[in-house]
Formats: structure tokens, sequence, C-alpha cells
């Protein structure tokens, strides 16, 4: 049986099914409705005991080795974010990529997209990332970018560019030296969170999310970021909003690790990251509830070289 997700992680960790817990939700909520001065005082929940420690603001380091093992569990090998498949395909032939294509992935943190961009295309795709922890964990698979870098790839057909927007990054330097060798007719993507109600930046939920994720997000809204993409000679050319696409991949990948927890918690290694992927569930949670609430939203822009455009 579907449900919310928070219900799902919440009748795992208890241990009966999710018909169960609604049952009990009901018969709670209507004795407390029957008898609120004998209310008794709120025991934590289950997914709050996991939690060995409470949220603090976050830093570019802290991205540990269990932190890191959790996510690839929930959103496959290589990476920490949903992967975007079915954008990855779209993108993929609007910008007529085919085997002997040449791609740069900015922000790739272990490399996952990157490759399922090369098993499915064949085509050539160089691996980037600005955090240091996360090319270093990657065995090799991911360059370390820095603001100051000339072009990684010459004749690029296509660069594509994840979250580093909502990282607060220098976008349009990167772009701009990134950018320099796009082949005529190349194609730029940014996929990025973007804020789309600029008064819930203060609110409890969005400052909880905010503090738990690994880098504290500094989100634009899209005219901001449509600005500082031209700034670096690129044209935007398209907009699109994936925020309902996400939220659901975001849904759906958490729902199939539930199964994986479940079949990790019977070793002891598995249950050593059962806390972490918790606390990891319920960042996730407040991310796409922040989302269905339209504080924030998720966007690709497509963008291309102002003086490249292909004759």
């Amino acid at each position: 049986m579907r449900g919310p997700l928070r219900q799902r992680l919440r009748a795992w960790w208890e241990g009966y099914d999710l018909a169960e817990l609604k049952r009990r939700l009901a018969a709670r909520v209507a004795n407390e409705d029957a008898a609120p001065s004998q209310r008794p005082l709120p025991h934590p929940s289950p997914i709050s005991r996991a939690q060995p420690v409470p949220s603090q603001p976050s830093d570019p380091t802290s991205w540990t080795p269990e932190r890191l093992a959790a996510a690839q569990i929930v959103w496959g090998h290589g990476s920490l974010t949903p992967r975007g498949t079915s954008q990855l395909r779209a993108l993929s032939a609007r910008a007529g990529l085919g085997q002997r294509s040449r791609a740069l992935h900015l922000g790739a943190e272990l490399g996952g997209v990157a490759s399922e961009l090369q098993s499915a295309i064949g085509c050539t795709v160089l691996a980037a990332e600005t955090q240091k922890p996360l090319a270093d964990a990657s065995d090799g698979r991911v360059r370390l970018l820095r603001a100051a870098d000339s072009a990684l790839l010459s004749d690029a057909d296509f660069v594509l560019v994840d979250s580093l927007a909502e990282r607060g990054e220098p976008l349009t330097t990167l772009l701009r030296s990134q950018c320099e060798t796009l082949v005529p007719g190349g194609q730029v993507a940014v996929r990025s969170l973007v804020l789309t109600d600029e008064r819930q930046t203060t609110s409890p939920r969005y400052r909880e999310w905010a503090d738990a994720e690994p880098v504290r997000p500094r989100l634009r809204s899209v005219e901001t970021l449509s600005r500082l993409i031209e700034d670096a000679r690129l044209s935007v050319v398209a907009v699109s909003d994936i925020s309902t696409d996400y939220a659901a991949e975001v849904e759906y990948s958490w729902g199939g690790a539930i199964d994986r927890i479940r079949a990790m918690h019977r070793t002891a290694a598995g249950q050593a990251l059962i806390p972490q992927l918790l606390a990891e569930g319920e960042r996730w949670l407040n991310r796409i509830e922040l989302i269905r609430e339209g504080a924030i939203g998720a966007r690709i822009l497509i963008a291309t070289r102002r003086d490249r455009a292909r004759r």
C-alpha cells in the first residue's frame, strides 16, 4: 500500500504495515478529540529517536563516509541526489548527442549521472565537481573543478550543470570558462532548485531544511539565475518547471529505498547506516514539502553561446 513518505518510513521503523499505522493514527486522533484534557505528553517519534545528533548548520566538509553511503543506497551508485533519468534522455535528444559527442558534467557528485549518460549514449563524458570531499571520494571518476580553471573539455557538444547555483558557487565564472570551448550549436543545461517565494526563507521549515543540508543552500529566483547564466555570454532559450517530476522522483526513490533499508536491518553493518538514512529521509521530506508548498521549485534552463550559433 502506498502512502505519504513520512508515514511509510515510520511504518517500516515501528515494524507494522501502513494500513495498521493509519488505523492507529485515526484511533489516536479520535481519542484526543474525545478527551483533550487528558491528553498525555507527546513521546519522541521513532524517527526522531533514531537521529544520533540534532541537525547542525552544514559546511562544505559535512559529506561523511556514512552520509555518502546512505545517499547512494537511495539514489544509486555515484549519485547523492535524484538523477532525473527521463530529463537526461530529453536533454540528450534535444542536444543531439551521439556516440561521437563530448559532454561535460559540472556538479557531478560522485559521477553517477556522467556514468549513466556514457552508458546510455556511448558519448565521452567528463565529470567535474567543485566540492573536494566529493571529488576525493569518487575513486578518480570525477575531477576537482576550481573557479580559476580553464576549460576542462575541448569541443564540448553539451554542458550539464547540476546544483552549482543552489550551493552559492560562482556560476557565471564557472560557465564563462567551461563553456569557452562549446562547439557551434552546442547547448548548456542548468538544473537547479530555485526560490519561488522569498518570504518562506524565514519560516521554521525552510530553516530546518537548510540547516540539515550538507552544503547550506543559497537559492536564487529564476530571474536571477537567468541573469547569472546570461552574464557568461550565454543566451537562455528555454526554462522548464520540473518541480512535480522532481518531487515524484524523490517519493519513488525513497519508496524503493525502504525495501533496501529493511534488508539492511538484518546485518550489523546495515544497522549502523539506518540512523543516517532516517535523518536523510527527513531532510528530503522537508525538501519536497517546501516544493509542494510553493516555497522552492526545480527548474531546467537551456542556453547556447551567443557568439556560436549553428550556421
